[in-house]
């Protein structure tokens, strides 16, 4: 892109009031003939861009790019082909995305949960996030603690690429204590830390967590809430990720469990289910048909198993699945069972076809889940 074009995204970019400005209705135009466009008394700086910059849009944009220029901070506009393409997609996408690091436009999946996480949810993260990286997925999170912690340190210390979305500045590290990951990821080749704010804004505000939280789901095709209340940031990020069409994957926690509580409601809503990573690969990865092989082991800081994956034929043939004997269960448990045996795996043709309700046969797939009896490749149950 050329240094004009880029000052102009840039310029839109800072400026008060985009959708009254109507720039959203012309988000494909070229930024030039956009600021071209506009009457100066219609430019006015955001605040908070103004307290670092001053309130001359010309100005503030020069100096920004300025100091990403000294800082190596790339500045990413909407028409650049370096913007990530679902990104693209949302409802009023940032127009500059700055970033310090390699953004890849390869596969991408978000994980995100609370901060107040518990040992079993940050292993259950470490062990998703790693075996995804090890899949080929770039893992997108907050840089928060907790949850996002541990999402971005399954990546890494797997090898794997992260993009950690920032609710400030760029050049912000927020929460310090998290400055590590910041480390590891300046140190990791395919990753990045990225923001629709340029340097020298303070995270911190509400509202800025809420905006970034749009990014980390509209980046990704899928989301996956690990462990999340309700009224958390992490069921902001899904209900955008619902709003933009996104995959929305859940795992479920104890009951009566506060910290759990917003992931039971996404459960409820329809979310699906994640006992196993597989349950992701097989909705969002076309042609999956292969399971995840969880027998290598390595040893990490936190002494967590991390996955090594290894794609390998179905381990249940038809001809085994018709022999299995099923006489502990009965009710809808063993017409499910048996009709899985028989061949129809399909969970909606199943449940169009008998005489149970949806919630009814949900709740029956998820007690075979558990019992160890069946596993859910996207809306096909095989038995295991």
């Amino acid at each position: 892109m050329t240094n004009d074009l880029t000052l102009s995204a840039v310029y839109l970019s800072i400026l008060s009031s985009q959708a009254r400005l109507g720039l959203y209705d012309r988000l494909w135009s070229d930024p030039r003939e956009i600021k071209s466009q506009l009457n100066k008394s219609q430019c006015i700086i955001q605040d908070h861009i103004a307290e670092i910059y001053g309130r001359d849009p010309l100005r503030a944009s020069e100096m920004i790019l300025e100091r990403c220029y000294k800082k190596n901070i790339s500045v990413i506009a909407l028409p650049d082909e370096r913007y990530p393409t679902l990104l693209r997609e949302i409802h009023r996408p940032p127009f500059i995305i700055y970033a310090r690091g390699e953004i890849s436009n390869g596969r991408m999946i978000s994980i995100v949960g609370t901060r107040n996480s518990d040992r079993l949810s940050e292993e259950i993260t470490l062990k998703l996030s790693s075996t995804l990286s090890a899949a080929g997925y770039c893992i997108v999170s907050g840089m928060a603690y907790g949850i996002d912690r541990f999402a971005h340190l399954g990546a890494l210390k797997s090898g794997g690429r992260t993009i950690g979305v920032l609710p400030g500045g760029i050049d912000s590290i927020y929460p310090y204590r998290n400055r590590d990951i910041y480390s590891m990821i300046a140190s990791s080749e395919g990753s990045s830390v990225i923001s629709e704010y340029p340097p020298g804004i303070k995270s911190g505000q509400k509202w800025t967590f809420a905006r970034r939280n749009r990014i980390i789901s509209g980046i990704s095709p899928a989301v996956v809430v690990v462990q999340a209340p309700r009224g958390s940031g992490a069921m902001i990020t899904a209900r955008y990720a619902i709003e933009q069409n996104r995959e929305v994957f859940v795992c479920p926690g104890h009951a009566f469990d506060d910290n759990y509580e917003g992931c039971h409601d996404l459960i409820r809503d329809g979310a699906a289910i994640v006992s196993r990573v597989e349950d992701i690969l097989s909705v969002i990865e076309p042609g999956y048909g292969g399971l995840i092989d969880y027998s290598g082991k390595d040893e990490s800081d936190n002494a967590v198993e991390s996955a090594v994956i290894h794609i390998k034929p179905e381990s249940v043939s038809s001809a085994e699945q018709k022999s299995a004997d099923f006489s502990r269960y009965s009710g809808i448990e063993r017409e499910l069972l048996e009709s899985i045996a028989s061949g129809n795996a399909d969970i909606d043709s199943f449940t169009r076809n008998s005489s149970y309700s949806p919630d009814a046969v949900l709740g029956a797939i998820t007690v075979l889940e558990i019992e160890g009896i069946i596993t859910r490749k996207g809306n096909n149950l095989l038995l295991k």
